[in-house]
């Protein structure tokens, strides 16, 4: 049996078969086979030439040319490189894949025949990236990289342009590398490249600038460094100065300050981004992907800062985007998202029912798109808000893990998962929920530690949940992570002073629980800063009153005295129905008097004391009850102190009966009758309950 010459394998493995069979290979004529080799090899390279030309015009009857040349000339390493040249080009024209690989072949025969050829290795790296390019195989990637390496190292003597490009492509395929392998070496080899490819470039092109700047994008969102994100501008800007209307260019810009914007949350870079994408829109007004990417910047941005104009203009791109790609189910997510938010904000519920007609339509056809039950859930969220109703965020959750089950990477789902179980825990007193919402969080930030609003979000409820239980670690961690979020904004707290403010409580909170002072120092001289950003901003003087009544415990000076006072009053005329605002500030009148007064200066500040508990009791405040009595106590009204404890312990808000035995408030009446019955009473029912 006559054996399959391996040319003709590769014919029939690459080329339809009616085709390949016309290519069988024949015995040279015999007029050839008597030639010299030197006229063997001039017949083969005219043979090449024919077919090189036959080729370009897309006549595949070149092929038999080829094959001759080959037979003729069969350990020439040039022949094959030629021939993989025509197949190269032949297969990039149309991205004909099997003609790629079969230029992959012939360069493969060749670097065998002469392994110590440039052109030969970098012709065979540049059809493998291209396969990989073409197939969207990664496993090309790595293989091409070894051969640009191998010609690398054979180029001492090329030309600067030819090196410049060689670079060039070393850093192309290095980046492809880095999609896949999320390694920061491989990055860095990427810009390394680029750098080397530039040094040998007088005026680079626009699409070098461009290929040298998503690099450094890539970089910037693996170690979260924006100076690395500015550097990707710079090339980016380069670009488009060199081609005002490549598209690309202002595309990429604009999706670099975008990011920017949400780990810094300037508006500055917001606007960047806005107007970058506005210009990528007039080159191409008919780009669905940018109208949406363009939406998803203006929805998150205008959920961030409740900015209703943001997510309309939202809206008006979603509509856009829908009109150039009506099947793209993830321009009815953002769609869904801007109206849900809108009609939340606005309390127009018309448009949350309008955002759940789309998304239930949306998730019937594409039920396995993670990024729609994503946008179920945020509609659910804002149908909670108009109703101010718990059970909605049940409802979201259920829609978020849904989400998850398909997509488990997404840190939107985690976060919005832990936000609503954070923000149930809150209103509830729930420490589990609370904990959850922790643990989400957490995760959330596993995939994008970036975020700053998501930073933000973390702290408060590691502060919540240490404000709820009086842990420290949880204190300690909320303010780590409230500093972290501080550090990576510029003017973001002027939009968002609860940051600072938030930030000022956990201090204040830490500094009961470890007794320092310090803290509270800290605390007051930011809450004065927020004070400097919005003199109007809630709870805001109630807050710097209780940082003074604590430093008070510890510095009981008139100054202070006089300054927590006066907090308290302005507080009082921000929301004079505060229950809690009255009663702490009772207690601080009673505290100061109580152990910094002489006896006889006491009286009239316990009076001035007692109207303020009592307002707090008649807005509604059961504690108020237990200091009451602890305050006639100290007045000397035993049998209506014993009044109020029984008051309180029917409303069951008596501390334990330990904590009543060592309150010195009540020394006046331990020792009447009807303490000690009262004592008794509450020593029983202990043993009962026991």
């Amino acid at each position: 049996m006559q054996n399959i010459h391996f040319i003709q394998q590769l014919y029939n493995k690459y080329f339809p078969q009616s085709f390949a069979k016309g290519l069988k290979l024949t015995q040279l004529p015999n007029e050839w086979e008597i030639l010299s080799p030197e006229e063997k090899q001039k017949l083969a390279n005219d043979l090449l030439s024919q077919g090189e030309v036959l080729l370009l015009k897309e006549d595949l009857s070149a092929i038999k040319l080829f094959n001759s040349a080959s037979q003729l000339d069969p350990l020439n390493p040039l022949v094959w490189y030629r021939q993989g040249m025509a197949f190269f080009e032949y297969g990039t024209h149309e991205k004909r894949e099997n003609a790629l690989i079969l230029a992959g072949k012939n360069f493969k025969i060749a670097t065998s025949l002469d392994a110590n050829v440039f052109d030969y290795w970098w012709a065979w790296a540049n059809v493998l990236f291209i396969l990989g390019d073409c197939k969207d195989e990664k496993n090309y990637y790595p293989e091409a990289k070894k051969k640009y390496k191998h010609a690398i190292a054979l180029s001492q003597n090329q030309s600067k342009e030819i090196l410049a490009e060689l670079y060039w492509d070393y850093g192309l395929v290095s980046t492809k590398i880095a999609e896949e392998s999320g390694e920061a070496i491989d990055l860095k080899l990427a810009i390394e490249s680029f750098q080397k490819s530039c040094g040998f470039q007088n005026d680079p092109p626009f699409s070098f600038w461009n290929d040298f700047g998503k690099a450094y994008y890539q970089m910037g969102l693996l170690i979260n460094d924006n100076n690395i994100f500015l550097q990707a501008i710079e090339c980016f800007k380069r670009s488009i100065v060199k081609s005002a209307q490549f598209i690309e260019g202002w595309y990429s810009l604009a999706l670099t300050y975008s990011h920017l914007y949400f780990s810094s949350l300037n508006e500055e870079y917001f606007e960047l981004a806005d107007e970058h994408f506005a210009k990528a829109l007039e080159i191409n007004p008919f780009d669905s992907e940018m109208y949406l990417k363009w939406a998803s910047l203006l929805t998150d941005s205008g959920k961030i800062n409740k900015d209703n104009k943001k997510l309309r203009s939202a809206i008006e791109k979603c509509i856009k985007a829908h009109r150039k790609n009506k099947k793209d189910p993830l321009i009815f997510g953002q769609w869904v998202q801007a109206l849900s938010l809108l009609g939340a904000y606005t309390n127009r519920l018309e448009l949350i029912i309008e955002a759940e007609n789309k998304i239930i339509k949306a998730v019937e056809i594409y039920s396995e798109e993670a990024k729609l039950w994503y946008a179920y859930g945020i509609c659910m969220e804002a149908f909670g808000i108009y109703y101010n109703d718990l059970d909605y965020d049940e409802f979201a959750i259920e829609k978020f893990q849904i989400g998850l089950s398909i997509d488990k990477t997404s840190f939107e789902l985690w976060q919005e998962l832990a936000f609503c179980h954070a923000k149930i825990g809150k209103s509830t007193e729930n420490c589990d929920l609370l904990e959850k919402g922790i643990k989400f969080y957490s995760k959330a930030l596993s995939f994008n530690s970036y975020y700053l609003a998501l930073i933000f979000d973390y702290a408060k409820t590691l502060f919540d949940t240490g404000n709820l239980t009086a842990n420290q670690t949880l204190l300690e961690e909320a303010i780590n992570y409230f500093e972290t979020g501080l550090n990576l904004q510029k003017n973001a707290i002027l939009v968002h002073p609860e940051w600072l403010f938030n930030y000022a409580c956990a201090l204040d909170l830490l500094g009961d629980v470890l007794q320092k002072e310090s803290y509270y120092q800290k605390a007051i001289e930011i809450l004065n800063h927020v004070l400097l950003i919005d003199p109007n901003y809630p709870k805001l003087h109630y807050r710097l009153a209780l940082c003074l009544s604590h430093i008070l415990e510890h510095q009981p000076e008139p100054h202070y005295f006089s300054k927590a006072v006066n907090c308290f009053k302005l507080a009082a005329k921000q929301d004079e129905e505060d229950d809690e605002l009255w009663l702490e500030w009772g207690i601080m009148i009673i505290t100061f008097a109580y152990e910094n007064l002489p006896s006889q200066e006491q009286h009239a500040y316990f009076l001035e004391a007692e109207q303020k508990i009592l307002r707090s009791g008649q807005l509604g405040n059961e504690q108020a009850y237990y200091h009451l009595a602890c305050l006639l106590a100290l007045i000397g009204k035993t049998e209506d102190c014993i009044n109020f404890l029984k008051k309180a312990e029917q409303l069951e808000v008596l501390p334990t009966l330990e904590e009543i035995l060592e309150d010195d408030w009540l020394d006046n009446i331990r020792s009447s009758d009807e303490f000690t019955q009262f004592i008794c009473q509450l020593e029983k029912k202990e043993k009962i309950i026991e």
